[in-house]
């Protein structure tokens, strides 16, 4: 479902919830907590564009944010870029983050997709070398976190 000022409160949250859930003990604790879902929910709500949320019944278990256009750091200057697919721990392996990923990637499938990845978030990046995403060797550290680029082609479809 598309993110809209109604739902953007939704968006904050899982995203917060499961920054809590997959990054504790990968990046430093005053990081994870001082996470705001109010500040990621205003961000949705002045932009929403590219960004999705999926829901079991009435609770919001998933969020994606795609960028048609990838930010200046990044390898592959003329791809999408994925900045945010998160999924809340006990929905994992349901095929959320499959149905999130194939809605930001729906009519981006000619284009190359850039994404970053904690390192040490095996799960994540399992998942992302399902999708077909490959590492091309960039890193971004900051903070303390270090975050390892993937691409996918866009050649090759889900």
């Amino acid at each position: 479902m598309p993110v809209t000022a109604e739902n953007a409160c939704d968006f904050g949250r899982v995203i917060c919830d499961s920054w809590g859930q997959t990054y504790r003990g990968l990046i430093p604790d005053e990081i994870l907590d001082n996470r705001n879902a109010e500040r990621w929910a205003e961000r949705a709500r002045l932009s929403p564009e590219g960004k999705y949320l999926a829901y079991v019944g009435d609770k919001a278990v998933g969020a994606v944010g795609m960028l048609k256009s990838a930010r200046n750091f990044c390898t592959y200057a003329d791809s999408c870029e994925i900045v945010a697919l998160y999924v809340l721990k006990g929905y994992h392996r349901r095929g959320v983050g499959r149905a999130l990923m194939e809605k930001a990637l729906e009519g981006n499938e000619g284009r190359d997709t850039t994404l970053f990845v904690l390192k040490g978030n095996d799960n994540a990046i399992s998942f992302y070398r399902h999708m077909g995403f490959e590492f091309t060797g960039r890193t971004l550290d900051e903070g303390g976190m270090t975050e390892l680029e993937m691409m996918r082609k866009g050649k090759r479809h889900l």
